[in-house]
């Protein structure tokens, strides 16, 4: 693990060219860059949306995590759904996902929230038992239809 020389902030528009970056790097396909700018922008303005850094050396961002809070009707609790989720992959295996996670779940915890949800793609094995470790349980499959 690194000798706590990272710190967790905010994201801020000028992460914008990194997280796109990252993300077409997850997804192993070009995302158009002005409609990610455009979406970013909403995220993070969003107050429903939670979107976190870790950065190392002063900006230098390492990896992020993309959360959002859900309102149900069943419910006065909210949710934490986490959509994306990252460290680069010169920097896996320090425990810097660990932290991360950390960080949300505390935040979530003061916030009053019930729950944390989040999607993993089906083969994703290094994912899967990420979440396991920390305590999540499959609970339903999630059917998509495409418009």
């Amino acid at each position: 693990m690194l000798n706590k020389n990272w710190k967790i902030r905010k994201a801020v528009i000028n992460d914008l060219n990194y997280f796109h970056q990252s993300v077409q790097e997850i997804y192993n396909e070009k995302v158009d860059e002005d409609i990610f700018k455009e979406q970013f922008k909403k995220k993070i303005i969003n107050k429903s949306f939670f979107i976190y850094v870790i950065e190392i050396n002063l900006k230098n961002q390492i990896g992020f995590i993309v959360c959002d809070k859900l309102e149900s009707l069943t419910s006065n609790k909210p949710t934490i759904l986490i959509n994306e989720f990252y460290i680069a992959p010169n920097y896996r295996k320090m425990h810097l996902a660990d932290e991360l996670f950390l960080y949300v779940y505390e935040k979530a915890s003061k916030m009053g929230c019930h729950k944390l949800e989040v999607l993993c793609n089906l083969n994703s094995t290094t994912t899967q038992n990420f979440y396991t470790r920390k305590k999540f349980s499959p609970t339903k499959k999630l059917y998509i239809k495409y418009i």
